[in-house]
């Protein structure tokens, strides 16, 4: 397996090929053994004892966000300076978002692995190390270490994203879910206007053949109409959202909830199950919704 590692700089800055093929085609590229924290997502366990337990008992799992050290050699090569190959690379990273610019993004590393192409946002969070024994302007050459820090730890192939839709004012049917991955999923609903019934099941079974079952293996939550002043209706599981807003970002969660709320999230490798949804009332045009499915990955290759 090749991994092709390219750095892709904060607000559509340059792309840099850092490792595998066409490492260093800027003049850059990631020093031999300078690389750490790099491949799997940082992991802390919980436990507690009893008095007089013999042992003690898993209490829980935690994912904290990711610090790295990555190490660069850049060279001046081709008509380039050092101290413009250098200068590239810092233009690479931040240490925050441009308050100023509300399009800005954050750098992303990004490794093309033979199933896909995975991503991890960075920002730098000290400043970088760097003590060159000679002139890097002599020498034309420089290693340098930059500290990063990925808020979001875990690495982000392209989300899946299934749709039902139906061209009048009601209907029934299946959308379709699954997580190949190795990390819990946090699916996200966007529904059109309409009274909608959407699946909410509990898991059950070994990795891979996963099925819904257990106490809430059939469950589904009818929901308060979503109202053209609305104009749409976003449910996320990820618990540091509100759980249910409209178009534009207000919580609607007593409006349209019901009472009801959203339990389960889709377990790591799910396999492809279609699950039931229906509408009515919806406008002459017909509904539709879209079940949004992040794809996060606890290393940058393998994990399904």
């Amino acid at each position: 397996m090749t991994l092709n590692v390219s750095i892709l700089g904060a607000g559509g800055g340059p792309e840099l090929h850092v490792g595998g093929d066409g490492a260093g085609a800027e003049g850059v590229r990631l020093g031999k053994g300078q690389v750490e924290n790099f491949y799997h997502a940082p992991t802390t366990t919980e436990w507690k004892r009893a008095r007089r337990q013999r042992g003690g008992s898993f209490a829980g799992l935690e994912n904290p966000y990711r610090d790295m050290q990555l190490g660069f050699r850049t060279r001046g090569s081709d008509g380039q300076r050092w101290q413009e190959t250098d200068d590239l690379l810092r233009s690479c990273f931040t240490y925050h978002l441009d308050p100023w610019w509300e399009g800005d993004t954050l750098a992303r590393i990004a490794v093309e692995n033979d199933d896909d192409t995975r991503t991890l946002s960075v920002q730098m969070f000290e400043e970088p190390a760097f003590a060159p024994e000679m002139s890097p302007d002599r020498l034309q050459y420089g290693n340098i270490f930059y500290k990063l820090r990925a808020a979001q730890p875990f690495w982000e192939s392209k989300t899946d994203v299934t749709h039902w839709e139906t061209s009048g004012t009601s209907g029934s049917g299946t959308i379709a879910v699954s997580n190949p991955t190795d990390v819990e999923m946090f699916q996200t609903w966007v529904l059109t206007p309409g009274t909608w019934t959407v699946p909410d099941v509990s898991w059950t079974g070994q990795p891979r053949k996963r099925v819904p079952g257990g106490a809430y293996g059939t469950r589904t939550i009818p929901l308060k109409p979503v109202t053209t002043a609305m104009q749409t209706l976003t449910i996320q599981l990820d618990p540091m959202h509100v759980m249910m807003q409209s178009a534009n970002g207000i919580n609607v969660m007593g409006q349209v909830g019901g009472g009801y709320y959203f339990m389960h999230t889709i377990p790591p490798h799910t396999p492809k199950t279609l699950l039931p949804i229906s509408v009515t009332g919806a406008p002459a045009g017909g509904a539709r919704a879209e079940l949004h499915q992040p794809r996060l990955w606890s290393n940058c290759h393998g994990g399904r």
